[in-house]
């Protein structure tokens, strides 16, 4: 199922309260594997202050838990930390837990529209025997990290995607900022025809235009710890252009290559296990930066 955004939805609810009115809104479906992990998109709330921290967050159907990129104090600062907030049955005001992103100079971050929600008992990596922090569900979120860059014919821009784990354990919770990296979105468009000569030999084609996308699930048939299945899909244009050779040095292009393919070595599968606090491919993705960097 395509790793979508989900229809976002407003409405002014108390966090401590049910999120009645959101049970009536059409959302995309959940994923759910056979250890009963569920992996659910987040719809858009706005929480009172009555109910902790005020604002616009992102939110589980049953109000749950909540995730946000936490407002930067100043301006001219880069958001760089997602704000989670749990509601824990008999309890007021909702748990707050922060995620650190790495978030370099001039990109931008942005939240993962989605939350994966561990089965009971799932997630801890360590035996719980408090009943209370046991009982709590454990979580990965995330969040998207951009970077673009302008050239003189164009320009590109590419995205990773970062998994964090929220976990209680016997003596408090733990915060795992990063237990997942991949490549997300990429997009560029490069070159540029500078004589009557380079539109000739280009056929008129004169950008190269480059695309790859990701998406995330679950693979139905696991017990414990979800396995992440992780697909991406790699196009370039015209045929067969490469970011990493001089077109002008090739052969003039022809009418059978202005057409966009598929470039089967970085449109691939791979299913992520999680082990030693990470998860890890089934095998090495491959080298795909001339999709992947901008």
């Amino acid at each position: 199922m395509p790793i979508a955004v989900a229809r976002t939805f407003l409405c002014v609810v108390l966090l401590a309260t049910p999120l009645l009115a959101l049970a009536h809104n059409a959302i995309l479906p959940q994923q759910r594997d056979a250890a009963g992990n569920v992996m659910e998109p987040l719809g858009q709330v706005l929480i009172t202050r009555e109910a902790g921290p005020a604002g616009l967050y992102e939110c589980t159907r049953d109000g749950n838990w909540c995730v946000r990129v936490q407002p930067v104090a100043e301006e001219g600062q880069r958001p760089t930390v997602l704000e989670v907030l749990e509601k824990v049955p008999g309890q007021g005001k909702p748990h707050s837990y922060h995620v650190r992103i790495d978030v370099p100079q001039e990109s931008e971050l942005k939240l993962w529209p989605w939350i994966v929600r561990l089965a009971p008992g799932v997630g801890a990596d360590e035996d719980v025997i408090d009943p209370q922090p046991r009982a709590r569900q454990n979580v990965l979120v995330g969040a998207t990290v951009t970077f673009s860059m302008m050239y003189s014919g164009g320009g590109a821009d590419a995205s990773t995607l970062q998994l964090a784990r929220v976990r209680h354990l016997q003596d408090g919770i733990q915060v795992d900022d990063d237990v997942l990296t991949v490549p997300w979105v990429g997009n560029a468009m490069i070159r540029a025809c500078f004589s009557e000569q380079d539109i000739r030999q280009r056929a008129g084609a004169c950008h190269d235009e480059y695309g790859f996308s990701a998406k995330l699930g679950l693979d139905p048939a696991v017990q414990g710890m979800p396995v992440l299945r992780y697909q991406t899909v790699a196009t370039r244009f015209p045929a067969g252009a490469s970011r990493f050779e001089d077109s002008l040095a090739k052969g003039p292009l022809k009418t059978k290559d202005l057409r966009t393919e598929q470039d089967p070595a970085c449109s691939y599968s791979r299913l992520f296990r999680f082990s030693e606090g990470r998860f890890h491919p089934d095998q090495p993705l491959p080298d795909c930066a001339g999709y992947t960097e901008p």
